[in-house]
């Protein structure tokens, strides 16, 4: 009976991590899954664990991703399965440490490692990166992610539930302040002139169409954004044409334009690609450094650097850019002000894959505190300001425009700076603690009870 118990307590702890996350965004129970799944892996055997979060994972990114059934049909429950393969190491690592005799916050500390260490890989490291349901972007609207990242905020948020569940109020004594003393000396931004901007929002279609579009926005608008892909093809070499028509209307216009085009590299080989222009010249590109794996998405690009223009430095990465922390942190160390971004998701898409995607652009901008301005082919489009909330926004599959402003920014956040390197310190910590369990300490043996001696 009591497995029966721990199957449907793993069930409503799959469910409840599913949910933290949009189109539902219920954040509280991204914290409420964590510490069932805590409480169910303690006292379990290595092998109890390791299935625990195995099935734990199969259920919560199949719930939660149920939409890569679109794309890939039955392929997909090898990727969730991928993915699961995390989560069963987290219940294998965390099962080994009770097993070896570890409690109170030294099990608290390994355990926030454990979950933040093989999320990490997940998401960032391994050939398949999936970053996607990390439990950093479920506690929208993100406190201390500009000190330590969403990694670094999914640490502290496992770390403060597992103190809680093994050493009770105490510790967070000094917890408590120290992240209230963090949130207290964020950086305070000196506020620069808003820039007025409007992201274009519309799939597969003509350049006149975007011109159009583009046409409804007010008349003061000083950047506009296109999504990924508006012209698919090499403007500056082939389409000579298509940038002429793009560069009139920005002259007409007095603005800047930001689209995703290709560029034409040696022989059959292409790069996706983002054009910053005026009305006169080339201002800005940035070749896509993350393509997306399993789709020909041309060559990845080795730099990311921002545009050098009238209205400031603007970093504009490229969708699957924005969905790894490394783009965007170092545009804005090299002088980023602010970021357009033009996107590419798929009409074919669900709703949830749209909103979930959504997410990710606005946590990289509250990561370094930078507005951003994303325009999506099919949705959804926004406007971000610095602290990661969208001012404006677009509904999927609607053909329109959004319109705003945002700020231009100077200062860097301590994520910028050194933050970043949370995970990697993290990892690292985790990897040695596990070698040293695993080389000198010893399993300790069930002692019996003072009546069985009698």
């Amino acid at each position: 009976m009591e497995h029966v118990n721990r199957f449907i307590l793993l069930i409503a702890s799959a469910a409840a991590y599913a949910l933290a996350f949009p189109p539902f965004g219920w954040w509280p129970l991204a914290l409420f899954s964590v510490a069932l799944l805590a409480g169910i892996l303690d006292g379990a055997r290595p092998i109890h664990g390791l299935m625990a979060g195995y099935w734990w994972g199969m259920l919560a990114f199949g719930t939660g991703l149920s939409w890569l059934w679109n794309i890939f049909g039955t392929f997909s429950i090898l990727l969730w399965g991928i993915l699961a393969v995390f989560a069963a190491l987290f219940g294998w690592l965390v099962a080994l440490a009770r097993q070896r005799g570890m409690n109170g916050w030294r099990l608290a500390l390994f355990t926030a490692l454990a979950w933040t260490g093989t999320e990490f890989v997940r998401c960032e490291l391994m050939p398949l990166r999936f970053p996607w349901m990390n439990l950093g972007l479920a506690l929208e609207p993100w406190p201390l992610v500009s000190w330590v990242g969403v990694y670094g905020l999914g640490f502290v948020a496992v770390l403060v539930i597992v103190v809680l569940i093994h050493c009770g109020w105490k510790p967070l004594r000094v917890i408590v302040p120290v992240i209230a003393l963090a949130l207290l000396l964020e950086v305070r931004f000196i506020k620069q002139p808003h820039i007025r901007v409007a992201a274009v929002q519309a799939e597969g279609a003509a350049t006149e169409t975007y011109l159009t579009l583009s046409d409804k926005v007010p008349a003061e608008t000083q950047i506009i954004v296109w999504p990924e892909n508006t012209i698919p093809i090499d403007v500056r070499n082939v389409a000579t044409s298509e940038l002429e028509k793009v560069q009139s209307y920005a002259l007409k216009h007095n603005s800047l334009i930001v689209f995703g085009t290709h560029t034409r590299l040696d022989g059959p080989k292409w790069q996706n690609t983002a054009l910053t222009v005026d009305g006169t010249r080339v201002l800005g590109e940035h070749g896509k450094n993350h393509t997306v794996h399993l789709f020909n998405d041309g060559e990845h690009g080795t730099t990311a650097l921002p545009a050098s223009t009238p209205l400031g430095q603007i970093g504009t990465p490229i969708c699957f850019d924005c969905d790894f922390h490394d783009v965007v942190r170092k545009m804005t160390l090299a002088g980023a002000e602010f970021f357009a971004v033009p996107s590419m998701d798929s009409a074919g898409w669900s709703a949830r894959q749209h909103v979930q995607h959504a997410q990710l652009f606005r946590v990289r901008a509250a990561e370094n505190r930078r507005s951003m301005v994303v325009a999506a082919s099919s949705g959804v489009s926004q406007i971000i300001d610095s602290k990661g909330y969208a001012m404006q926004s677009l509904a999927p599959l609607e053909t329109g425009s959004i319109s705003g402003s945002i700020e231009r920014r100077k200062s860097l956040t301590f994520y910028t700076r050194w933050g970043w390197l949370t995970p990697w310190l993290v990892l690292a910590t985790l990897l040695v603690w596990t070698a040293w369990l695993l080389a000198f300490s010893k399993r300790k043996m069930p002692q019996p009870n003072a009546a069985d001696l009698n």
